[in-house]
């Protein structure tokens, strides 16, 4: 089905209580060292929302707000609109065009972007493989991918700056219950260096399942869908924060696409109705001569145990709220 722009928009809440729709995006400015993490979400039938927030200026500090399934807060009223979604302090409006705007505003985090330009045409996940029975327990009514360019004033503590970033969205909607995946070795490798290469791709399980692998890249106007997918991580001290991978994407042509990354700056969030935690590590890479972007996102709990890990358990990445000091990572 071909991208129209009313995946930007609002969609008709389904009957089940955890029907949700949200929208989830990551940017990074390499020349400027700042990025993030923002997710608004909502469950129209429960009037719930939720919110996870994580922005960083490399040299300077870094902002988390995440706990569980995000922040939730009661939905207001007007929080479902024509062509916006509002949770809290934070919004998310289609422009037209495939350009969005997001918006937040916390105490010590605000900021005003645009999703100015794609990439490619936004798209939903492949098909391939499992990945079928997974999006009617995910993502039933639809899904929707794209990279391309946000711009707009960010402000982390009392510093506001201008970006102008790479970045990539995540729109979807429909049915989602989170008991049903088995997140214990979750892998999502999504990112961008710009017209000649961007990427989507997830690898997880359903409890009692198959692995299931979906994903797409795109090269200069050429999409191919993903078959496999591989993340090999390279772990700190603390065997939990990554510091780097590699990325292995088979796609439906028999092509192997092997992406090497480094960590810039990373946050834990605890997932919602599982034993699991998972973390967002907003990394760079490159490709043919260029420097591209991505976020690494894992669950590792291999002995699948009920700890989560708090900030003394871990080397670089985030866990405590609010304000911090950046870190810098290094091999």
């Amino acid at each position: 089905m071909s991208y129209d722009v009313s995946w930007d928009k609002p969609h008709r809440p389904g009957e089940q209580e955890l029907w949700q729709e949200s929208d989830c995006y990551w940017f990074y400015d390499a020349s400027q060292g700042i990025g993030g993490f923002h997710r608004v979400g909502q469950q129209p039938n429960r009037g719930k929302g939720q919110l996870t927030l994580f922005a960083f200026k490399e040299g300077g500090e870094r902002f988390v707000m995440s706990s569980g399934d995000g922040v939730e807060v009661d939905l207001t009223p007007d929080a479902r609109q024509d062509s916006k979604q509002l949770v809290g302090g934070h919004s998310v409006e289609a422009l037209g065009d495939g350009r969005m705007r997001f918006i937040w505003d916390e105490k010590d985090c605000a900021a005003d972007l645009e999703f100015y330009e794609s990439f490619h045409e936004p798209r939903n996940w492949s098909k391939t493989g499992h990945s079928d029975k997974f999006m009617s327990n995910i993502n039933s009514d639809g899904h929707l991918e794209c990279a391309g360019k946000l711009r707009g004033p960010i402000r982390i503590g009392s510093q506001t700056y201008r970006i102008d970033a790479l970045a990539h969205r995540d729109r979807s909607w429909g049915f989602r219950d989170n008991r049903r995946a088995a997140m214990h070795r979750y892998r999502m490798f999504s990112g961008t260096v710009g017209p000649e290469l961007s990427f989507a791709s997830f690898l997880l399980d359903l409890k009692d399942g198959p692995k299931m692998v979906a994903g797409f890249v795109a090269r200069n106007g050429v999409d191919h869908d993903v078959r496999d997918l591989r993340v090999l991580t390279t772990f700190d001290y603390d065997g939990f924060t990554p510091v780097g991978s590699l990325g292995i994407l088979t796609l439906d042509n028999g092509e192997q696409l092997r992406i090497e990354t480094k960590s810039v700056q990373g946050f834990m969030t605890p997932v919602p109705n599982t034993t699991n935690a998972s973390q967002d590590h907003i990394s760079t890479f490159t490709y043919e001569g260029k420097t591209g972007f991505l976020d690494l996102e894992l669950c590792t709990n291999p002995g699948r145990g009920s700890y989560i890990p708090v900030q003394a358990d871990v080397s670089f990445t985030t866990i405590d709220q609010g304000l911090s000091k950046s870190v810098v990572y290094e091999f």
